[in-house]
């Protein structure tokens, strides 16, 4: 039993559900986020000073580096 053209386009598919969505925000599956405690301002302080440390090692090393590479010949 073969089809003809006009047979083939004509047959029934049924439609695509589509995706639910959720009704209420609570639906979605996510937890709402929890503040974070607020931290002691000496402690800010601390790690403010370990960064900006890291970042003056950072800078020391970088400019070995540029020294290194001015100081080689060209290939």
């Amino acid at each position: 039993m073969s089809r003809s053209k006009g047979e083939e386009k004509a047959a029934y598919r049924p439609p695509v559900p589509l995706p639910r969505r959720p009704e209420r925000p609570e639906e979605s599956g996510w937890p709402s986020p929890t503040p974070m405690p607020a931290p002691a301002t000496e402690d800010l302080g601390r790690a403010m000073k370990q960064v900006l440390d890291r970042l003056e090692a950072i800078e020391k090393r970088l400019e070995n580096i540029e020294k290194m590479l001015m100081t080689r010949q060209p290939v």
